[in-house]
């Protein structure tokens, strides 16, 4: 297995600055500026973020896919992933039916593959489905850890699962697609947990438990093709760091764990051009080539803002599944005090490759947020601008002079939408 570490070396080649140019319709504004210097044979590009308006979304969808009330193939109960095929059919899974719904560039129900099960073309819990050159549609089981390949008609092509040695004996992994890292590999998520022994530790079950699940896990982002074979493990990354309390004793034990808020985790998505991660901290990213060399860190002289009173506030507000009264925010706001609190809120938490390269990535929004701001990267990793999209639209791919997305209503039904976009 390949293990690339980002390197941390001295900048060899002395900084140099350069506008990076753009055309805007409008006439000549100012833009970023960029410092771009070499670490140990990778290009690093710090660039300012400036005041610069990238594109923007249309308000209307020129396509929406998706009902409240209708024909149940326009029914979704939770969309997992949204793609577009090279002949603009859209390709839709639905994780809460295990089924893979196409519709063609009219937003027509042309087939529907999968459904519930364990068996050849079914899912125990679908995470997603991609189209793959030549027609084809990959899917992902994430209970069944099952890669399955449809041919171009719709058929059961082929299925395997995920394979190869990522720790030892002494630690598990779970499995977290991603999505395609590329023309003909998954991008995956490993987490590796340790599992330590009574004999290992002080001999208490606290300090087993607190081994095992307080703090953040190792993350490991990997590739996968579409036979189960390892690939390589192109970087590390992280996961949201948890809380563990514990209290009474005998058969009145009691576990608790909890999400430490602000928590900065890290995200990654791939294509042809190659795969991104965000390290989840800072306003940065690192982009590898194809072959899983790592080529280049982007990165904002900007840094997010720091933790707030407010911030935590909102947080215990929007915590749990009802309206909260004062006493009950209250109380989690003490719980939350007593945590590993960042100083700083997340960096990029969520990112996306358009087709012509450009590098999509979004800053951390507090839930419940009209809008979110995503920053955009060239694919040279110089900074092109912002792009401000509502809150309830999920980015799911850019190309073709639109962006794909999964929007939400106040009702909670789930569409898929094309949204076009306008160059500034």
């Amino acid at each position: 297995m390949k293990r690339i570490a980002i390197p941390q070396g001295r900048f060899l080649f002395a900084a140099m600055t350069l506008p990076l140019a753009a055309c805007r319709e409008s006439g000549t504004i100012p833009q970023p500026t960029a410092s771009v210097t070499d670490s140990a044979g990778v290009r690093v590009v710090t660039s300012d973020p400036g005041d610069v308006v990238y594109a923007e979304l249309a308000e209307a969808p020129a396509l929406s896919v998706g009902l409240l009330d209708g024909p149940p193939e326009f029914l979704f109960g939770r969309i997992a992933t949204a793609a577009r095929d090279e002949d603009g059919n859209l390709v839709v899974a639905d994780g809460q039916a295990n089924e893979i719904r196409i519709f063609d560039p009219r937003g027509e129900h042309l087939q529907t593959l999968g459904g519930e099960g364990e068996g050849p073309g079914e899912f125990e819990r679908l995470s997603g489905a991609w189209p793959v050159a030549g027609g084809g549609i990959v899917a992902i089981d994430s209970n069944l850890e099952r890669i399955t390949r449809f041919d171009p008609d719709g058929a059961t092509e082929g299925t395997a699962t995920f394979a190869g040695q990522l720790m030892d004996e002494a630690s598990f992994t779970d499995i977290d697609v991603v999505g395609l890292g590329g023309p003909t590999t998954v991008l995956s998520k490993a987490t590796l947990t340790h599992a330590p022994s009574l004999a290992s530790g002080s001999g208490t079950i606290e300090t087993v438990m607190e081994e095992m699940f307080s703090g953040e896990a190792p993350i490991s982002y990997v590739r996968h093709r579409f036979d189960g074979t390892l690939v390589d493990s192109l970087a590390p990354g992280r996961d949201a760091a948890t809380s563990l309390s514990m209290s009474g004793s005998g058969r009145g034990w009691e576990m608790s764990l909890r999400a430490v808020p602000f928590s900065p985790e890290s995200a990654a998505t791939g294509s042809a051009h190659g795969v991104v991660v965000t390290g989840g901290v800072q306003y940065e990213i690192g982009v590898f080539d194809p072959e899983g060399a790592l080529r280049m860190r982007a990165r904002l002289t900007e840094a997010p803002p720091a933790v707030t009173g407010d911030h935590l506030r909102a947080y215990a507000t929007s915590s749990g599944t009802s309206e909260r009264d004062e006493s009950e925010i209250r109380a989690s706001m003490e719980q939350y005090r007593e945590m590993p609190l960042p100083e700083s809120l997340p960096g990029y938490t969520d990112v996306v490759i358009a087709d012509t390269g450009e590098i999509w990535v979004q800053r951390y929004a507090m839930w419940g947020a009209a809008m979110v701001h995503w920053d955009v990267f060239a694919a040279d990793g110089g900074y092109l601008g912002r792009v401000e999209v509502l809150g309830s639209f999920r980015i799911e791919e850019v190309g073709r002079g639109q962006v794909l997305g999964i929007a939400t209503d106040d009702l909670g039904v789930e569409r898929a939408q094309l949204r076009e976009l306008t160059f500034r």
